[in-house]
């Protein structure tokens, strides 16, 4: 019988499974395991922090049903075959054991989880800018995926976890020896899109927005933009920080040349472990013969991204996994970003700001490069856990430099004639035949003239496009801004 969020747990002819999780000094560790059953079925420790929250439907989800303990856990499964995996982040080599289990005694698995790779000790700190889980949740979860930041989103569209009282006074909260959550994050995700606000001091009601029975995505007034607008009014020092969620979304051009944010969403929620949603959701639909399957929506994600940073506005990307809502653990989506010296989260936010970041859902790049005369040089090394794809150099959306690598490492130095280019960054892609594994670094500013003509009028055309919606009529507020916008693309030349 199953219970619950499909929680199942053998019953009659039973067997118990006992798992013990160890790291690489044989100390007790938090981890993500899956545990698949003889029976095709996947089966969750009780008490433990489960995949998908009570009342979420796992109906079309590519990501099972996996769950989040520390130290051990105990099943009961059927007798027979059983395989388990076992995941402490992307730092971390996953384990897989297939095991017999016999209904006449205990079985017991000890798992060892070792590093591939130590970000921290390179000077990189990883953070997902998108977690949707219970706070009480997060310092396990963090510690189960070995990450450093979660920004946690207790505020939304009907959901405010402070609702009738003021904000915490102390937003960021010291979670484990080297983990740490944000707590008074809140999230606008309406029919334009979705705009997030980190490091809040006062609420902006956006729970109180949509009319009850109206779905969220149908309502366009009053504009995004005012949210954005309030939370900068109050803004001290890098906070309220803005992160545009994904580029797709119908209003992003027009965010993007009224109020700009300070991160955009590269490695977004439709990048998951087991699967892609290659669709824009209620975004602008892609040209699907010009993007086609899942690495034709990854290549047109980051197309709209590359085409702002053509226009000089060159806003770092972001990363975050949307956990607790979309099939993803927490951190799977993430961002790495390089600080000197100790770990704290405003330095954190401001080494973002400077563009020393890089994001992944798999492989790592280590970019550093410098221009002399015109051309670029330095080095360039990219790591994965699994088998390397590709490797490329990226200049104002073309690719300007591509190696194939053999295995798991690469190392090149760099020396290319980039005088034509305004700016460069680095991505490299990991084998995977269901989903998209890539990483990115942020854009470098280089010294030559790009002509911004056919990127401007690509924005032009996708404002054009916004001003027929029914649902924003021309006496609204939000056409007044698409007019405003459209000016902007028109003055850019």
């Amino acid at each position: 019988m199953c219970f619950g969020l499909l929680v199942c747990l053998a019953t009659a002819g039973a067997a118990e499974l006992r798992i013990e999780l160890r790291d690489e000094s044989n100390r007790p560790v938090a981890a993500r395991l899956e545990v698949h059953g003889a029976d095709g079925k996947m089966y969750q420790a009780e008490g433990s922090i489960l995949s998908r929250r009570p009342g979420r439907s796992d109906a079309g989800s590519p990501y099972p049903r996996s769950f989040v303990v520390k130290g051990s856990a105990t099943l009961a499964v059927p007798p027979g075959h059983c395989r388990i995996i076992a995941e402490h982040g992307l730092e971390y080599q996953r384990v897989v054991r297939e095991v017999e289990v016999r209904e006449a005694a205990p079985s017991k698995v000890e798992l060892r989880l070792r590093p591939w790779i130590r970000m921290r000790e390179r000077g990189w700190w990883s953070g997902d800018m998108h977690v949707h889980r219970p706070t009480a949740d997060v310092p396990l979860l963090l510690d189960a995926e070995d990450l450093n930041l979660g920004v946690v989103f207790t505020m939304w569209n009907r959901q405010n976890q402070y609702a009738g009282r003021a904000l915490p006074a102390e937003w960021t909260v010291k979670t484990g020896g080297w983990n740490w959550m944000t707590v008074t994050n809140a999230e606008d995700e309406r029919g334009g899109g979705a705009w997030m606000f980190h490091g809040l001091r006062e609420a902006l009601g956006l729970d109180a927005v949509v009319a009850p029975g109206k779905p969220t995505t149908e309502s366009w007034d009053p504009p995004g933009i005012d949210f954005v607008r309030k939370a900068r009014s109050r803004k001290q020092g890098l906070f309220p920080w803005f992160d545009l969620e994904k580029p797709i979304w119908w209003e992003a051009p027009v965010m993007m040349a009224l109020e700009r944010p300070d991160s955009i969403g590269l490695l977004h929620n439709h990048y998951d472990q087991y699967g892609m949603y290659d669709n824009e959701a209620w975004g602008r639909k892609r040209d699907i013969d010009a993007f086609p399957g899942p690495q034709g929506f990854s290549d047109y994600s980051l197309e709209l991204i590359y085409r702002y940073w053509n226009l000089g506005w060159l806003v770092p990307p972001s990363a975050g996994s949307a956990s607790g809502v979309l099939p993803n653990p927490v951190g799977y989506n993430r961002m790495y970003v390089n600080l000197q010296g100790a770990f704290r989260v405003d330095k954190w936010y401001e080494a973002l700001k400077a563009g020393r970041v890089m994001v992944s859902n798999g492989p790592v790049l280590f970019f550093d490069p410098k221009v002399e005369g015109g051309h670029l040089r330095g080095r360039i090394e990219a790591v994965s856990r699994d088998a390397l794809d590709r490797v490329e150099l990226v200049a104002n959306g073309k690719v300007i430099q591509k190696w194939k690598p053999a295995g798991k490492r690469f190392r090149s130095a760099l020396d290319l004639d980039v005088t034509p280019y305004s700016w460069v960054a680095a991505r490299c892609h990991a084998r995977n035949d269901a989903t998209v594994r890539m990483a990115h670094t942020g854009p470098m500013q280089l010294p030559g003239k790009w002509d911004l003509r056919a990127d401007a009028a690509y924005y032009r055309k996708w404002v054009e496009e916004l001003q027929r919606n029914p649902k924003t009529p021309a006496e609204s507020k939000a056409a007044e801004l698409y007019r405003q916008a459209l000016e902007v693309y028109r003055q850019l030349k």
